[in-house]
């Protein structure tokens, strides 16, 4: 598919032949030098992520609760556009905490 790349909305560049195919933001690599590196992939943080309550239930849109879904650690939307480092494992512990107590008593 001709056109500019946005990489703000699906755009149609597809590739062809290969799989599993990528049907967006594809872009042809015909230019020298080429260069390849190793990928892996891992939730580090995010910055948003799931809303929670104080009991680590996760918020729906309404605002309330969606019964039986729980969230804690990096999953959770406690930080939104900065992210103070190294709080990660304590918001898993505390969160995990609660998280387990509230559906061990829901």
């Amino acid at each position: 598919m001709d056109g500019p790349f946005d990489w703000r909305r699906p755009d149609g560049k597809h590739t062809a032949g290969l799989t599993p195919p990528k049907s967006n933001w594809a872009l042809t690599i015909d230019e020298a030098p080429l260069l390849a590196y190793p990928v892996a992939c891992a939730i580090v943080f995010t910055f948003g992520g799931l809303a929670t309550d104080a009991d680590a239930r996760v918020v729906g849109e309404r605002g309330t609760p969606i019964p039986g879904l729980y969230a804690a650690g990096e999953c959770t939307g406690i930080y939104h556009d900065k992210y103070p480092g190294g709080t990660s494992v304590l918001r898993g512990m505390v969160f995990g905490r609660v998280a387990g107590r509230a559906a061990a008593t829901a």
